[in-house]
């Protein structure tokens, strides 16, 4: 499917309830009153207007404080992060735009992580990808956009001091992204920003299982289950861990028609003593207070509003693939009584 099709299915998405593939106690409930509940869609959208495109235009022959004050008007890409240079270059493979960046270690410590967050940062990687889009969009001269991320002195031991990343217009010309149409066309522009304006997805996973992972990849990394259901061919869930504590995950065969299965949910349900399972939370930066569960404010207050809420469950959209969606489900009390990450199907009725 090229990315025109698979754009279009995002507006689909964003407009009809859905049917949960396999997302542990939420995939049980979607027979019962659970699909009955009013899906509420978020509208916020933290990606450049349209309309204001032209403020992305810079002139050839700018200078770094111009260059900096338009970049200023796009997404930051971390809120510890603040431009330092930006200036325009020459090079072999054509004109490109250079950003660099100050992460703040005052600013980055308050994630109370033990490491650089921005190794954490959910949204960091996507939204670097379409901030440069847009640059390049605006200004067909440049070629590519290399940003670079000075690293605090207190985070640098055991790494580099710098990260260095380049996104070329080539790159992008073979993702299939049509500037010239989506110059043009307001809705094309936004599907697009849409399907990469979501949580970057290459660290989401519990101890090297993914979505689309094999069945036996997932024996190889876990060993076999501690629990396991065969819903019928099309379904079966291993379950590792105790009533008190466990990870289950679903497996339905893959596309291809092979008949071989693959990973198509991973359920987290953790307990307030062991934090078994938060491979997914740390991954993302996002950890609960010792021996207390996550609260649905602290998970709001860093990964923002849900794109979808659906009874107790918030939904936020991953970058692995069109429907692939990170999950939690809250008690009464707004504690994380399970997350995740899952596939969604469009209902057959």
């Amino acid at each position: 499917m090229n990315i025109k099709n698979k754009l279009s299915i995002c507006v689909a998405l964003g407009c009809i309830a859905f049917a949960l593939v396999g997302c542990g106690r939420t995939a049980v409930n979607a027979q019962g009153n659970q699909m009955t509940q009013k899906v509420k869609v978020s509208v916020e959208k933290n990606y450049f207007l349209y309309e204001d495109l032209p403020e992305l235009s810079i002139d050839k022959n700018a200078d770094s404080e111009n260059i900096k004050s338009i970049i200023n008007k796009l997404p930051i890409l971390a809120d510890y992060l603040e431009i330092k240079d930006a200036k325009i270059e020459n090079s072999d493979i054509g004109v490109g735009l250079v950003l660099e960046y100050d992460e703040i270690y005052d600013k980055a410590k308050q994630l109370k992580l033990s490491e650089n967050p921005l190794y954490h940062s959910p949204y960091f990687n996507t939204f670097k990808f379409n901030n440069s889009m847009l640059l390049m969009l605006e200004n067909e001269y440049i070629s590519y956009i290399k940003t670079v991320v000075n690293i605090p002195k207190e985070y640098v031991e055991g790494t580099e001091e710098k990260i260095v990343d380049e996104i070329s217009r080539e790159s992008l010309l073979q993702k299939n992204i049509n500037f010239e149409y989506m110059k043009e066309n307001q809705s094309y522009y936004n599907e697009l920003l849409e399907f990469n304006n979501a949580i970057y997805a290459d660290r989401l996973f519990y101890n090297r299982i993914r979505l689309g992972s094999d069945e036996e990849t997932l024996l190889l990394r876990n060993g076999d289950p501690d629990k396991r259901e065969e819903k019928d061919d099309l379904e079966s869930i291993y379950t590792y861990g105790d009533e008190n504590s466990y990870t289950s995950f679903k497996l339905t065969p893959k596309n291809n028609g092979s008949g071989e299965l693959e990973v198509s949910a991973i359920s987290v349900h953790p307990n307030k003593e062991d934090i078994n399972g938060g491979e997914l939370l740390y991954n993302l930066g996002l950890l609960p207070n010792e021996n207390e569960y996550l609260k649905k404010v602290q998970v709001t207050d860093y990964l923002g509003d849900p794109v979808f809420e659906i009874a107790d469950a918030d939904y936020y959209r991953i970058s692995s693939d069109i429907s692939d969606y990170l999950y939690f489900i809250y008690s009464e009390d707004g504690e994380v009584i399970e997350y995740g990450i899952c596939k969604w199907i469009i209902p057959v009725n």
